[in-house]
């Protein structure tokens, strides 16, 4: 889930109990997700840390340390292997995650020591909530939904992949109130739906002053994939394309002539050794016929620029 360009990533280990990987400030940053450029931490990718036990500060009692060097991707689950890793590690209810701990069905109190991450599986989608942010063409959404017990749940969503996808489906679509229709439609026409719930950090209401860890929407999944096997970068390529399109390309390849092109394998190793040979961002898009701020992003992915 995001927090400017740091994020927070759990996963579930090989005995069905969740984890979630931890660095010290200024945290997992996205460039964490990649390894030489590919992203390879991302849902139901299989992945082997290099775990340290690191002081737990309850409700994170999940929280272990690592080393980014050490992170070696193992490929991605099959449909149905990652299906049986999500049931495995399943809720029936809310409630049960939390050990009875949950205060209002909705919050946690910051010391409480209980787990802060869970899967639910017998929930039904009831709405989709979506509110523009601040940030032009990004947006808040919220899940509303109902577990076993008949309560409804009115849950934000930090999942990445969706909020990168339900930002998508606005710009396709061009409001929010049809994009949410659409959202809804998708994932209540799923066969199977999981969800995974987490408690983010204490925060303080800000209309009741209430300081606590209030749930979250961690992690949509469903069967079949509504994302159909796409992940958050997919969806970030294909807005930046079409935004693009409302330009004139090929004025801008005329002094660039590989802007907008896919990055090669052969491209991203070449980048990386000039530019640890000290050339400057300017020189390095002359010799890649890109433009400077392509350069400097594709630097930030490959961990290379903050």
């Amino acid at each position: 889930m995001p927090t400017a360009d740091g994020v927070c990533i759990a996963g579930i280990d090989q005995n069905y109990q969740s984890i979630r990987p931890w660095l010290p400030p200024p945290g997992v940053l996205r460039k964490h997700l990649y390894i030489r450029g590919k992203l390879v931490i991302r849902p139901r990718a299989k992945v082997r840390f290099d775990f340290h036990r690191v002081p737990i500060k309850p409700p994170h009692i999940e929280n272990l340390g690592f080393d980014p060097d050490s992170i070696e991707y193992l490929g991605l689950c099959e449909e149905s292997e990652w299906e049986k890793v999500l049931g495995a590690s399943s809720f029936s209810t809310v409630e049960d995650i939390y050990d009875g701990l949950l205060k209002e069905h909705r919050w946690v109190e910051p010391d409480a020591n209980v787990k802060s991450l869970g899967t639910v599986s017998e929930v039904q989608i009831e709405d989709i909530e979506i509110e523009p942010l601040k940030v032009p063409e990004h947006y808040k959404p919220r899940l509303v939904f109902s577990d076993s017990t008949g309560w409804i749940f009115r849950l934000p969503v930090s999942d990445l992949s969706f909020r990168t996808f339900a930002d998508y489906e606005i710009s396709r679509i061009g409001t929010i109130l049809a994009a949410s229709n659409q959202i809804l439609k998708t994932l209540q026409s799923a066969n199977r739906l999981y969800l995974r719930i987490g408690l983010p950090g204490p925060w303080r209401n800000p209309s009741t002053g209430k300081v606590a860890c209030w749930m979250q929407v961690t992690g949509i999944y469903t069967f079949p994939d509504y994302l159909g096997g796409k992940s958050f970068a997919d969806f970030d390529t294909t807005m930046q394309t079409s935004k693009t399109k409302a330009y004139d390309v090929e004025e801008i390849r005329e002094k660039h002539p590989k802007a907008y092109t896919k990055w090669t394998e052969d491209e991203d190793n070449l980048l990386r050794k000039e530019y640890l040979r000290g050339k400057t961002v300017e020189e390095l898009a002359s010799m890649l016929q890109r433009k400077p701020g392509a350069i400097r992003s594709r630097l930030i992915r490959l961990g290379l620029l903050k």
